[in-house]
């Protein structure tokens, strides 16, 4: 069973809640977990969370509050949910204190970054020189730029051994001092981190959205679920004789 973190929608003074694009769910069903999405706030539900599921999906979504990192919004930040922030650097914790497997997803990658010690380019367009397209204008779906992944990392492992690969891309945000225990494993050509490698076994951090891919048919983004949920039934045997 597999948590996936989730945001909060207001369609019209009618309809609002909590939300997860149907992409994870989908994704996570291919690679053979039962997902479950997760209405974050902080407090004793997310310890609860933390002890009924196997391993946890960081969604995308809003930015991160820079406070968490110690700097004022700059005039290219967006909009950012705290208590979302509050709930997932929780979350996270106690993932970690169990053991249980953490997979970040754009937003989710720069959540485990913060919460790590590091922190974040609050808009590429204003702090990067000569920028590529990183929210792209096709369909989530389809692969927009290519990132290039370092060869000693666990993510080349996982995805084939492939030195470079294309990927969708949908943030304006992205990691700039690393967190502890963190080390880029995927960058874009104007030098954006687009995955790390983690020390910590049990997490993993890709900037792109691979649940989009893997509904549009990519068996290469399928590979980063199956091996998230075959590290959360491991970690679950492992938890279990303990």
């Amino acid at each position: 069973m597999i948590g996936i973190s989730s945001g909060y929608v207001k369609l019209s003074e009618f309809s609002e809640g909590d939300y997860a694009h149907k992409d994870y769910i989908s994704s996570l069903i291919k690679a053979g977990a039962v997902p479950l999405i997760l209405p974050i706030v902080p407090g004793p539900s997310v310890d609860a969370y933390a002890a009924l599921c196997d391993g946890f999906v960081l969604s995308g979504g809003c930015d991160v509050n820079p406070q968490f990192f110690d700097q004022d919004p700059t005039p290219g930040c967006g909009v950012f949910d705290t208590e979302r922030d509050r709930a997932e650097f929780q979350l996270l914790q106690q993932a970690m204190k169990l053991g249980k497997p953490v997979f970040g997803i754009c937003r989710g990658l720069q959540v485990i970054n913060v919460a790590l010690g590091g922190t974040l380019i609050q808009d590429i367009a204003d702090e990067i020189d000569h920028p590529i397209q990183h929210t792209q204008k096709v369909s989530r779906k389809e692969g927009s730029h290519r990132v290039r992944i370092a060869k000693d990392s666990r993510l080349y492992q996982v995805l084939g051994e492939h030195e470079a690969i294309v990927v969708n891309s949908l943030h304006h945000q992205s990691v700039a001092r690393l967190g502890d225990g963190l080390r880029a494993a995927a960058f874009a050509a104007d030098g954006v981190v687009e995955a790390v490698d983690i020390t910590e076994k049990g997490l993993i951090g890709v900037q792109w959205h691979p649940e989009s891919m893997t509904a549009g048919g990519s068996e290469l983004m399928l590979h980063l679920f199956e091996y998230f949920v075959s590290l959360s039934k491991e970690m679950k045997q492992v938890n279990a004789e303990i």
